[in-house]
């Protein structure tokens, strides 16, 4: 049986390996393996790019025709309220709070001279500036008792300072 690699028979890649010193033996091992490892890494690479690109593929598909979808019963319903005469229930809650609103009568507040007092305000944040995420117990403790954080979320760093405001 005569087996080819690359058009050169196999039986004449082995003879060149053998005629080779030993130095020349191992390096030429240790390129194959180099070669070898390199095809596994690129090849894995390769792999899960295509895998990344079909995931968002389908997730932009999904949120694709979960908007169509919505906007199909934003557009059924609206039609529903329109040929029936309704009005929608929430509609009509917002309407009644904007009207108790502008019915209370308005208080005078009394003009006061200004005072200055000093206030220290200790900072303590509640939620990362970065990534929006709330921040956790652990994370809160450790602001408030060293001044300092990073998000476990996303790696922000914050630092509380005390401040002093005047307070009129």
């Amino acid at each position: 049986m005569d087996v080819n690699i690359f058009g050169v028979p196999l039986q004449e890649i082995v003879d060149w390996f053998l005629v080779q010193p030993l130095y020349g033996q191992i390096l030429v091992l240790i390129g194959v393996i180099a070669v070898l490892a390199l095809a596994v890494v690129i090849a894995y690479y390769v792999i899960k790019g295509v895998a990344y690109l079909i995931y968002y593929l389908l997730k932009g598909i999904y949120y694709l025709l979960k908007g169509i979808g919505l906007l199909f019963y934003k557009l059924c319903e609206a039609l529903y309220y329109a040929i029936s005469g309704k009005e929608k229930p929430n509609a009509n809650i917002q309407e009644q709070q904007g009207v108790e609103v502008m019915q209370k009568p308005v208080q005078q507040v009394p003009q006061l001279q200004p005072q200055k007092v000093v206030q220290f305000v200790d900072h303590d944040a509640a939620f990362c500036t970065e990534c929006g995420n709330e921040f956790s117990q652990a994370m809160a403790q450790q602001l408030h008792e060293k001044g300092f954080v990073y998000c476990i979320n996303c790696g922000k760093g914050f630092k509380s300072n005390f401040m002093q405001i005047e307070v009129q």
